[in-house]
């Protein structure tokens, strides 16, 4: 519906704006998700993983909003400054709507973090039909419909888990802090990257907005082949953050066989489909998005990999590494995308993030499977 009502041109701000809010959110949330993995072996320390967890959110989630939008004009001269502000003031509650979804996933309460995405899901779906009916569809009510239903998860979260801020401690935020810190740039990095947020504003700024818009549109539909990935990262969490290293590498070689099978084949139908899925839906005026779609198929087949590794490599206590890496596969976006992007505009970024994303997937297993074949040869010698 936003993508026929705002068209290409519009659908690119939307684009954008979420882009921006969404980094917002992710630098705000400073991988405290990262720190409740390493110390939730420590069980006497949920409660204040908790309390801290929405502290970090709240604080320096109003922190990154404040900031992102001082900066915006550098990275979005063509900025709706109002829409924009009222978009930021939903970071502070995104961002411990984050730590608190990681603390119910270590507790594996899946089955709540999935009721709170898809009523959230649905609330905005029906907000966007009635503003249609209404006759009031812009890229301003739609904009305060998806800062609104973003948010709504936190409520549902706090009434779950009746965090205490007395049990917050200021020593173990200090721990966090340190460790999460370490872990930040390649967070902020990974996230630019999977999900193509440098991609959308470097096409705004050397392509146009329109290109934006066609290049989100496949970037949206491939998202779907996300979906059997994510569900399986969310089962294998507790048992990847719990329990020995071998234990933890063996129900991560199985989690990733499984991910790579069901995220191969939905991107493979996805991108079968797309010549006549994306006009069917999206409408006429989005037959651009639809090779964009099918180049980069392939790297969001990969996704599942990436994710799963990370959060078994996360235990190594490897942060400059992983961050390294991460960094590195960013820092070859970028460059594809300078290079490629002015000449074949959304193509060419679908082509950097594929390259991309294979990269870093590679990478990644290469190393996942070179530290299970030496805690796998440590727990036979202890035998």
């Amino acid at each position: 519906m936003i993508a026929r009502y705002l068209q290409p041109e519009g659908r690119g701000l939307y684009a954008m704006i979420v882009s921006l809010v969404s980094s917002s959110v992710i630098l705000g949330h400073f991988t405290i998700v990262n720190s409740q993995i390493a110390f939730w072996k420590d069980g006497a320390l949920s409660r204040a993983l908790t309390a801290n967890g929405l502290l970090f959110g709240l604080g320096l989630g109003a922190v990154a909003a404040l900031g992102a939008f001082a900066v915006s004009p550098l990275v979005f001269p063509n900025r709706p400054a109002l829409i924009l502000a009222v978009a930021m003031s939903a970071v502070p509650a995104m961002a411990a709507i984050i730590n608190l979804r990681g603390i119910l996933t270590l507790q594996g309460r899946v089955d709540l973090v999935n009721r709170s995405i898809l009523i959230s899901g649905l609330i905005n779906c029906v907000s966007l039909v009635l503003l249609a009916v209404l006759g009031h569809f812009t890229i301003f009510t739609v904009i305060v419909m998806w800062a609104v239903s973003a948010a709504l998860p936190l409520p549902m979260y706090l009434r779950a888990l009746r965090p205490n801020l007395s049990h917050a401690t200021r020593e173990l935020a200090v721990r966090q802090f340190g460790l999460a810190g370490r872990y930040y740039i390649g967070n902020i990095a990974q996230y630019l990257l999977l999900w193509s947020v440098v991609d959308i504003m470097l096409l705004n700024t050397l392509a146009s907005a329109s290109e934006a818009g066609l290049y989100s549109v496949a970037v949206v539909v491939t998202t779907i082949a996300r979906v059997p990935a994510e569900a399986v990262i969310q089962v294998v969490l507790p048992q990847q953050a719990g329990g020995d290293m071998t234990a933890s590498a063996a129900a991560t070689t199985r989690a990733l066989r499984l991910s790579l099978l069901c995220s191969s084949g939905c991107a493979f139908l996805l991108a079968a489909a797309s010549p006549l899925l994306i006009p069917w839906v999206f409408g006429s005026s989005y037959e651009g998005s639809v090779l964009p779609l099918v180049v980069l198929a392939p790297g969001v087949a990969l996704y599942g990999i990436v994710r799963l590794t990370g959060q078994y490599l996360i235990r190594l206590d490897r942060p400059l590494s992983m961050s390294g890496i991460t960094i590195g596969a960013l820092a070859v976006n970028i460059t594809l995308d300078l290079l490629l992007i002015p000449g074949w505009g959304a193509v060419g970024a679908a082509l950097s993030s594929s390259i991309a994303y294979g990269l870093l997937a590679v990478i990644q297993v290469m190393w996942f499977f070179r530290v299970r074949a030496s805690s796998f040869a440590a727990t036979g010698r202890k035998a």
